[in-house]
């Protein structure tokens, strides 16, 4: 029996950064959590190795390496993609990134297939933007992840900023909520009776952005090596204050 090979994958979309390791079988998962108390440039690679090391995984077991790329903070996404393509390089291994917020739907479907209950038609993931405002998209669910050949997620709404005000459901069908949920927004409520809610508390999931590679993998979707970027979804600070204004 040939021996199995793994999945690395990396969610640094947040303060506390996430890496996790998945057999390519779709099976023995493990997810450390970073942190929080130490930048994540110097906590991830440490991390990653501590990994490796306790289940005896050597490189060239590594299938290939998935990442988020945002929306999320600006420090912790470019380090983790950093990363991120260092270690495919020199592992010689594909690279896979995917939007945080599809990060968070996925890990919203794995919670929700642990409870037995039927799977929903939409997952709506939101993220706090600051500034009063949030990061969200729409993804419809199409099967399940350990049955469906590829991405049981397809998007319906792309990746965007709003105000708390303008979140809204979709129009039909049973809706499963994935974010924490002190950011939810009030006026949901208002909106509930759309469709029947559910709700998973979730921030990031190194776990989930293993299993989007994996079925990416299984799907043979070409790899995001050669143009894989970041999706900040608005300007840095950085550019807002001190570009140049006849840019």
């Amino acid at each position: 029996m040939d021996d199995p090979r793994y999945i690395l994958a990396l969610d640094t979309s947040t303060p506390r950064g996430r890496c996790s390791l998945l057999c390519s079988t779709g099976s023995t998962e493990e997810e450390a959590l970073l942190s929080g108390e130490v930048r994540i440039s110097r906590t991830l690679l440490p991390h990653v190795e501590q990994l490796l090391n306790s289940r005896n995984i050597p490189a060239d077991m590594i299938q290939a390496v998935g990442v988020s790329i945002g929306p999320g903070t600006f420090t912790g996404l470019r380090v983790g993609l950093s990363c991120a393509k260092g270690l495919s390089l020199g592992w010689g291994c594909p690279l896979y990134g995917f939007s945080s917020l599809e990060i968070m739907a996925m890990a919203a479907l794995l919670n929700e297939m642990r409870t037995g209950r039927n799977l929903p038609d939409y997952i709506l993931p939101y993220r706090d933007a600051r500034y009063g405002e949030l990061f969200t998209a729409l993804f419809q669910v199409s099967g399940n992840p350990e049955s469906s050949r590829g991405n049981p997620l397809s998007r319906v709404r792309e990746d965007e900023i709003i105000a708390p005000v303008e979140f809204r459901l979709p129009e039909d069908g049973d809706t499963l909520l994935a974010g924490q949920k002190e950011e939810l927004p009030e006026s949901l409520a208002i909106g509930a009776s759309q469709g029947a809610l559910r709700h998973h508390d979730i921030d990031s999931s190194a776990v989930a952005t293993a299993w989007l590679t994996h079925k990416a993998l299984e799907s043979r979707t070409p790899p995001h090596s050669a143009n894989i970027s970041l999706n900040y979804c608005r300007k840095s600070q950085a550019q807002t204050k001190w570009a140049d204004p006849k840019g």
